[in-house]
């Protein structure tokens, strides 16, 4: 029953395209141009040949946000940029509850920063603070295995 979608599209001139959604993952997403194709649950940065790529460095400051599954607003209307609603140019989720891929073991509310495994994130397992503008955001889910997998974090949460 929460992925039942219920939409009512409704394309504002400034720039908002808004689907009303009754739904698991509902989160605030822009569309940014890729270097790659990248599935849902890619953690990107600002950088690479085009506006981002997927992540790759530990603790990264240019994190922008996770390749989103089903945004409930995109920000940059494809009625205005009906070419960058490729593959391309995905929806990355800014803010909200995003599926991520996720490297190791997490605890519920752990807070999720890059990691080195490409378009992953891990949990910050220090006692300190991590650096200013590495947090993704904080795991909603407890992972129990070293690989990687797909959970749920809330993208902003710090």
């Amino acid at each position: 029953m929460t992925d039942q979608v219920r939409d009512a599209i409704i394309a504002l001139q400034g720039g908002f395209e808004v689907t009303s959604r009754s739904a698991k993952y509902a989160d605030v997403a822009e569309r940014y141009e890729a270097d790659a194709v990248y599935e849902p649950g890619t953690v990107v940065i600002v950088g690479g040949e085009n506006e981002i790529t997927q992540s790759t460095q530990k603790m990264d400051r240019r994190v922008l946000g996770v390749v989103s599954t089903e945004p409930y607003l995109i920000m940059n209307s494809p009625h205005r940029q009906e070419d960058q609603t490729d593959e391309m140019n995905p929806a990355v989720g800014l803010l909200g509850r995003v599926p991520t891929k996720v490297s190791g073991f997490v605890r519920k509310g752990d807070l999720m920063i890059t990691s080195t495994e490409p378009g992953v994130a891990e949990a910050w397992r220090e006692e300190s603070s991590p650096p200013a503008g590495s947090i993704i955001g904080k795991s909603l889910e407890d992972k129990d295995s070293r690989g990687v997998e797909v959970i749920e974090v809330v993208i902003g949460a710090k």
